[in-house]
C-alpha cells in the first residue's frame, strides 16, 4: 500500500497537474482577498497600493472587456464569447493531454497545465462572481467581469492590469514559443552535421579527365 501511494505520488509530482492546481488556487485566492480589501486598495498612489515603488502595484480594476482591450459591443457579449472560447480552449487542452499523454514530455505538460489553470482563473470569475460581489462602480454602474490587480509600472504603454491567470498564460505561451524556436534549431544542426559530404563533381571529373590525358598520352609515346 505504501508503494503504492509513493507511486502515486512520484507519478503527480511528475506529471505537473500539481503546478495548474497550484496556479488556479494562487489566482482564485489574490482575486478574492484583493476583492474583500477592495475600499484600501482605492486612493493610493497611481489609484491603488505601491509594493515596490515605480515598479509593482495593486490596483483594482474590474475588466469587462472580452480581453487586451478587445470588445464585442457590449459587457454580456464579452462575457458569453469568452466563456464560450474559454471552454474551447480547455476542451482542447484536456484532448491534448489525454491522447498524447505519454508522447509528451514534461515541458509541454507544465505549460500546457499553466495555461489551462490561467484560463480556468479568468473563466471562474467570468461566471460566478457577481457585479454586486465585486463591487466595482464605473460611471456609477456596478461592473461585471475579471478580477486585475497586478500594476506594473514599467508597462506605461500597456495600459491594463492584469492577474495570476493572465500571467500563467502569457508565461507559458513565450516559454512554449522560444522551446519550439531553440528545438528547430538543435535539429537543424544536428541534421546538417549528420548530412554526408559530398564531393565536388567537377575536382572528380577534372581528375579524371586528367588520368585519361596521360594515359593516352603515354600511349601515343608507346606507338
Amino acid at each position: 500500500m505504501k508503494e503504492k501511494i509513493v507511486s502515486l505520488l512520484k507519478w503527480f509530482f511528475k506529471s505537473f497537474i500539481w503546478l495548474g492546481i497550484l496556479l488556479y488556487v494562487i489566482d482564485i485566492v489574490s482575486k478574492n482577498i484583493v476583492v474583500a480589501n477592495r475600499a484600501n486598495i482605492y486612493g493610493g498612489l497611481n489609484g491603488g497600493i505601491d509594493i515596490i515603488p515605480g515598479v509593482l502595484g495593486i490596483n483594482y480594476v474590474i475588466n469587462d472587456t472580452f480581453m487586451m482591450g478587445i470588445s464585442f459591443g457590449s459587457a454580456l457579449a464579452n462575457r458569453i464569447v469568452y466563456i464560450v472560447i474559454a471552454f474551447i480552449a480547455l476542451g482542447v487542452l484536456g484532448f491534448i493531454l489525454v491522447k498524447y499523454w505519454k508522447r509528451l514530455n514534461s515541458f509541454y505538460k507544465a505549460t500546457l497545465f499553466m495555461i489551462a489553470a490561467g484560463a480556468l482563473g479568468n473563466l471562474t470569475d467570468r461566471i460566478f462572481y457577481s457585479a454586486e460581489y465585486l463591487g466595482y462602480l464605473r460611471d456609477g454602474e456596478l461592473v461585471q467581469g475579471v478580477v486585475d490587480w497586478i500594476d506594473f509600472y514599467p508597462f506605461s504603454w500597456w495600459p491594463y492590469n492584469f492577474n495570476i491567470a493572465d500571467a500563467s498564460i502569457v508565461v507559458a505561451a513565450f516559454m512554449l514559443i522560444i522551446y519550439l524556436i531553440v528545438g528547430e534549431i538543435i535539429d537543424y544542426r544536428k541534421k546538417k552535421e549528420s548530412t554526408p559530404k559530398v564531393e565536388d563533381d567537377s575536382k572528380v571529373l577534372s581528375k579524371t579527365e586528367q588520368e585519361k590525358a596521360q594515359y593516352l598520352k603515354s600511349k601515343d609515346k608507346d606507338e
